[in-house]
């Protein structure tokens, strides 16, 4: 006798990247000073869903310092949309008008936008002096969401 497995949890299904926004970037240069080549990474990741483009925004921003300096030399922000076709299902709004996801989308959509964010700002700062800031590999659930 075979024994059946039970039934997986309901997670997203035809999960994919639709849209990928840069919302704002900008430079700012610290005038004379060697070339940079540490830098520190403040960022922050907010969730949005629109209920009836079944659509989940998830908004990367990304401020840039130099490792010795606390003034900001350059920011980026990105909105990475995503659909799946079970939304319904997945995706609920808490009574804030959060989403509220099962942990493992969370995790997915994080990495994914966080690795989509790090594209999009090597694009944006090459030739500058922010050439060298690459945004480091993160782990996965290492940067908690912003609750606004």
């Amino acid at each position: 006798m075979t024994k059946r497995s039970l039934p997986a949890k309901q997670g997203p299904q035809h999960l994919a990247l639709q849209t990928i926004e840069l919302l704002e970037s900008s430079l700012h240069y610290p005038g004379e000073h060697p070339p940079f080549n540490s830098f520190h990474f403040d960022i922050h990741i907010t969730s949005k869903a629109d209920d009836e483009k079944s659509q989940v925004w998830v908004i990367v921003k990304i401020v840039v310092y130099h490792e010795n300096m606390t003034q900001q030399l350059g920011s980026l922000a990105v909105n990475c949309i995503f659909t799946m076709s079970n939304f319904p299902e997945v995706v609920r709004l808490n009574a804030a008008g959060q989403p509220d996801m099962p942990d493992e989308l969370v995790e997915t959509l994080h990495s994914t936008a966080l690795s989509t964010t790090r594209g999009v700002m090597f694009a944006t700062f090459r030739g500058t002096f922010l050439h060298h800031a690459v945004l480091p590999l993160i782990a996965p659930g290492s940067v908690t969401e912003d609750k606004k």
